[in-house]
């Protein structure tokens, strides 16, 4: 059945079934005018949007309806991840054709709502609209953080050390062997099509009482170049540090690309990068998935990275940005 069949109130009553996982913040979501949610004591808002947009942000092609829902809210859970925050509430709207079929905006549904039944997240309504353009989703998330403790990107201090969670460069060599059809690459294609935000690692990282932090979103390159920019600090880092999973290296080998790239410009891994004082090196080695790629020193806000051979090459800005003239 397509959407002008059912009509936007009709598909909105259809989909607004276990919206609700946390009813202890809630005191009225889907069914009025506004949604209206109680903020917890003592804790500092955090707001964010992500908007994902067909032919751009995902592809039918290589991604299931469940998989676009199940991606857009980890987006978004990354961000409340990169401020060592805890997620509460979302709004979501959508912009789809008419005549799409229901049962693809169904799927769509179930991913995203999967990704907040698993992190008690409430869905406190949206919109839906119909567009003669591509399918647009967009989310907007709440969370929160004790009072004065959210981790910035403009904390870094000369003496840091610079780590990193699990592996990156994992969705861009996934979706390199989507976009090429190759068999195998089994890992890393989930890594693209279902990545997981680091929300629980985020928080145990503010806890620990890091000075900065970051989402890999558009490149390892990107996000190390924010934090130096924001905190007025050169960052150095190890190439050889870098953890790269082994299907990024035979992707590498296959194509004749070099493997740091893919972590260095390829974004969408939603991992975490962050600064850190060295005093905390060894609780930091004790959690799982943390890796230490280099340092914090003084001099202009730029990023480099010491190659195995020991040159030293000056990392760009330059990872995906929508608005980028080639």
């Amino acid at each position: 059945m397509q959407l002008k069949d059912v009509g936007e109130f009709n598909f909105i009553r259809h989909i607004q079934d276990n919206t609700i996982h946390d009813p202890s913040t809630v005191i009225t979501g889907i069914g009025d005018d506004c949604a209206v949610y109680s903020a917890k004591e003592e804790t500092d808002q955090l707001i964010s949007t992500d908007t994902m947009v067909e032919g751009v942000h995902f592809s039918f092609h290589y991604m299931k309806p469940y998989d676009v829902g199940y991606r857009l809210m980890t987006a978004n859970l990354s961000d409340i991840a990169a401020m060592g925050g805890t997620p509460r509430q979302i709004v979501l709207s959508v912009a789809a054709p008419e005549y799409v079929d229901t049962a693809i905006l169904d799927e769509v549904y179930r991913g995203i709502k999967d990704q907040c039944a698993k992190y008690y997240l409430n869905i406190l309504g949206g919109d839906t609209v119909c567009t003669e353009g591509p399918m647009v989703w967009t989310v907007t998330i709440i969370g929160d953080v004790p009072k004065g403790t959210a981790i910035m990107r403009s904390g870094a201090q000369v003496g840091d050390i610079v780590g990193i969670t699990n592996y990156v460069g994992y969705a861009a060599t996934g979706l390199g062997a989507l976009s090429y059809n190759l068999d195998g690459y089994h890992m890393t294609k989930v890594g693209h099509q279902r990545p997981d935000p680091q929300i629980e690692l985020g928080q145990q990282l503010r806890q620990l009482g890091i000075h900065s932090m970051n989402d890999i979103s558009d490149g390892l390159g990107s996000e190390l170049n924010e934090i130096a920019s924001a905190s007025n600090v050169s960052i150095v880092i190890e190439e050889k540090a870098i953890p790269l999973h082994e299907e990024t290296y035979e992707l590498a080998k296959y194509l004749q690309t070099n493997p740091v790239d893919y972590a260095l410009y390829g974004g969408e891994d939603f991992q975490l990068v962050f600064t850190a004082p060295k005093s905390l090196l060894s609780k930091l080695e004790n959690l799982a998935g943390i890796t230490i790629i280099g340092e914090v020193v003084s001099g202009p806000a730029q990023v480099q990275m010491v190659t195995p051979d020991k040159t030293i090459k000056t990392i760009e800005a330059k990872g995906y940005n929508h608005f980028h003239e080639s």
